[in-house]
């Protein structure tokens, strides 16, 4: 019996919470960002710096939802998503999709440096480990493609494997795409510290208050309405990551919610290399923290009906023993290394694997004055949130957005009918031609 087709476009449910019934609710805003992840902490923040003094408004507590839910792997070039996405951006006038993910990490060592405490960034690389024989066809022209756009990337064989990732069991992988510039960090910290500036610069946070919907008047947004009331603001961002459609379901045909599951092992006095690790066109992916525990995540496919479609973040039986099983197989040091707790989270694919920011369209894909939506990063949330969250600041304060050109991520594409989604051959770890 064949298994049933995924349901790309479930019912769209709001996000859970707690309420928190001490919250003083403002009754005016000058901009509203709605969720404390990192790309609504980072629109928040360069909003605050811009001089305006936003209020972020998150259901539970900053990074709870798939901010909080990753191995905090900052990867230049995206995966196997690399290639459609940049003929994407050059279909809007643009050169590359590296222009938006290397400036990511260029604003997020500049955070790791400016911001107290830092955010534990390790630019350490990363090593894309291919397995068999189909994962090597794939690494070898993912590696050629990148280069061609400016990439500093290399395959590398058992040799340089040993001295990038001691311990590693070079006999298992043929060989590896090495990108020095990748990079790790700590994505609680990472939403945490930017908040707390926000907070620093005149701008509000609040927790355990949930939005319900956007308010309208006059053919523009005029704020939102909560689980506490309503605020009025000339401008609403929504930085609701698989949640989007329950505020804007006009989207959900193009915004699929997928259940990922992350481990983490105890703390280790073994290390397995500095760089981040990931295999399979990046579908399984970890890294050792500074304080020793490893974070591996990943196995989707596993899931019952590979997670896509779930608003469930049970953590689910089938995955942990997929991940305990692939640490060992590649770091033979931590076979007896015992996994100490799993939690699962929401990613939000969008159907053509491009981010979605910039104006929110209305249903009928006019636009909708005030309003602003940054999602549907598709898996890649460290290289994508910190330049769009500028860049949707940028188009709010000044009228456009100044750095760089946000015509490659207009939501306008995913209003008015469901694309099939290009994500998913990759996602299940089969390799589409590549040109």
């Amino acid at each position: 019996m064949s298994p049933a087709e995924p349901d790309f476009t479930p019912p769209p449910e709001p996000v859970p919470f707690r309420p928190d019934p001490r919250v003083e609710l403002p009754s005016t805003a000058e901009a509203i960002v709605v969720g404390g992840g990192m790309v609504g902490a980072s629109a928040a923040y360069h909003l605050a710096r811009a001089g305006l003094r936003p209020l972020v408004i998150e259901a539970n507590v900053p990074a709870w939802g798939a901010s909080g839910r990753n191995a905090g792997m900052a990867l230049t070039g995206l995966g196997g998503h690399f290639p459609r996405v940049t003929a994407l951006v050059r279909a809007a006038g643009g050169r590359s999709i590296l222009d938006y993910t290397s400036r990511s990490l260029d604003l997020l060592e500049a955070w790791d440096a400016e911001l107290p405490g830092g955010i534990e960034w390790d630019r350490s690389g990363s090593l894309d480990l291919a397995l068999d024989e189909a994962e090597e066809a794939h690494v070898r022209s993912m590696a050629g493609l990148q280069a061609v756009e400016g990439l500093e990337v290399s395959v590398v064989g058992p040799n340089e494997l040993r001295e990038l990732a001691p311990g590693l069991a070079v006999e298992e992988v043929r060989v590896a795409k090495w990108t020095p510039s990748d990079a790790k960090l700590n994505p609680f910290r990472l939403c945490y510290r930017l908040l707390d500036a926000v907070r620093e610069l005149g701008g509000t946070v609040i927790t355990g208050v949930r939005v319900e919907r956007l308010l309208a008047r006059g053919g523009r947004v005029a704020g939102v309405g909560t689980s506490h009331g309503e605020v009025a603001a000339g401008s609403v961002v929504l930085a609701t990551n698989a949640w989007t459609p329950a505020l804007a379901p006009h989207l959900a045909a193009n915004l699929a919610p997928i259940r990922e599951t992350v481990c983490v092992t105890e703390m280790l006095d073994v290390r397995i290399g500095e760089p981040g690790f990931e295999t399979n066109q990046c579908n399984e992916y970890w890294r050792q923290m500074r304080s020793g525990e490893v974070v591996i995540g990943g196995y989707a496919a596993a899931d019952d009906g590979m997670g896509i479609g779930q608003y469930s973040i049970r953590a689910g039986p089938e995955v942990p023993p997929l991940l305990a099983g692939l640490l060992a197989r590649l770091h033979p040091a931590l076979r007896d290394a015992r996994i100490v707790r799993c939690w699962a989270g929401l990613l939000d694919f969008a159907s053509l694997e491009m981010p979605m920011a910039g104006p929110l369209p209305a249903e009928d894909g006019t636009p909708l004055p005030g309003a602003f939506v940054a999602a549907g990063l598709t898996g890649h949330g460290h290289p994508y949130a910190p330049i769009l969250g500028l860049l949707v600041s940028e188009l709010i304060a000044g009228g456009r957005a100044r750095t760089l050109s946000l015509a490659p991520f207009d939501p306008g594409r995913y209003v008015g009918g469901a694309h099939a989604p290009s994500w998913l051959d990759p996602f299940r770890g089969h390799s589409p031609v590549i040109g």
